[in-house]
């Protein structure tokens, strides 16, 4: 089998490392968000972006009794919790 060689200007070698470099930082990005929302608790901003709501919203739902557990300084919401709240708030 013959190797086909094409000169490729360093301008655009440049632009194609870039290119793959930014695409496996999304990819790990979204493999340990993956990994994140796959455990069972799980950080407020986590959280958030799990259910697709904003931080203000995360707050008027504890206000409302959605329980969090405080663990070292870090607030930590369950899976478990937080489909028990939605479920509780359904109509």
């Amino acid at each position: 089998m013959a190797n086909l060689q094409i000169p490729i200007p360093d301008t655009l070698q440049e632009e194609i490392r870039a290119m793959i470099r930014n695409a496996a930082a999304q990819a790990i990005e979204e493999a340990v968000k993956r990994e994140t929302t796959g455990r069972e608790w799980m950080e407020q901003k986590t959280a958030c972006e799990w259910l697709g709501i904003s931080f203000g919203t995360l707050q008027v739902w504890r206000k409302k009794g959605l329980k969090v557990a405080v663990v070292q300084g870090k607030t930590l919401l369950s899976k478990a919790e937080i489909n028990r709240f939605l479920e509780e708030h359904q109509f």
